[in-house]
Formats: structure tokens, C-alpha cells, sequence
């Protein structure tokens, strides 16, 4: 059966103006486990000092990368000083892994840079 899990795509059009809120998480780990960490990570980075308001029309997005990416765009991200947090999990299998980053809400144009290249979160099919 296919078409089951998770896409998640821009919730407005698809225009480079206007605020976004990006989240990047893991490309091999069940969707549920996407879900969890995808709202961890965009319930921290919104909470962000000098976030911008994540209000219409704020353009929410969710990425998908693989753990070596992920940690690649973390030192990216750190060293531009773009305000961003970052979701490590606590419980095994994955203790003390990277599972996701939120980016503060910000304009498009501010980090589009560092996120254009990934690819949107689609569903897995669980069941085969």
C-alpha cells in the first residue's frame, strides 16, 4: 500500500519573499520519529530571541538529510551566526544523535542559502 506517511510541503505559495520556517530533519528514521523531532524543532527555533513572528504569511517547510549532512549544515549554520537549535534525542537507538534543526523564523532570503539544496519531507511506506 503506498501513499501512507508523511508530506509536508509550503504551507502558501511558493514565493522567495516573506518569512520562513525551516526544519531539517533526518532522512532514515521512521516518520514517525520525524514527526516527533520536526516538532521539537519547530516549537524550539520559534521560541528563539529576535525570532521573527511566525504568523501568516510565514511559510513553514520541512527537509529531510541524511545524519552527515545534518551535521554539516549545524557547523554551517553556527558559523554564519544564523539562530538555529538543534534536537539531539535522549533515548536510545539514537542517544545523543542529531535528529533535526529548527531555524528561527527569519526571511526567506536570510537562509534559503544554506536549506535550497534539500529535498521536502515525503511519507515513507512502513508497510513495504
Amino acid at each position: 500500500m503506498s501513499g501512507i506517511g508523511l508530506s509536508v510541503s509550503t504551507c502558501i505559495n511558493g514565493s522567495r519573499g516573506g518569512i520562513a520556517h525551516y526544519v531539517i530533519v533526518r532522512d532514515d528514521v521512521p516518520t514517525g520519529v520525524q514527526l516527533a523531532q520536526t516538532i521539537h524543532a519547530a516549537g524550539q527555533s520559534a521560541q528563539l530571541p529576535d525570532a521573527y513572528l511566525a504568523s501568516p504569511p510565514t511559510v513553514a517547510v520541512a527537509l529531510a538529510s541524511s545524519p552527515y549532512e545534518l551535521a554539516l549544515l549545524a557547523r554551517a549554520l553556527a558559523d554564519e551566526s544564523v539562530r538555529h537549535v538543534l534536537v539531539y534525542e535522549p533515548d536510545e537507538p539514537w542517544r545523543g544523535a542529531l535528529m533535526a534543526i529548527g531555524l528561527a523564523p527569519a526571511p526567506r532570503g536570510l537562509v534559503r542559502r544554506f536549506v535550497a539544496h534539500l529535498p521536502l519531507v515525503r511519507g515513507k511506506d512502513d508497510h513495504g
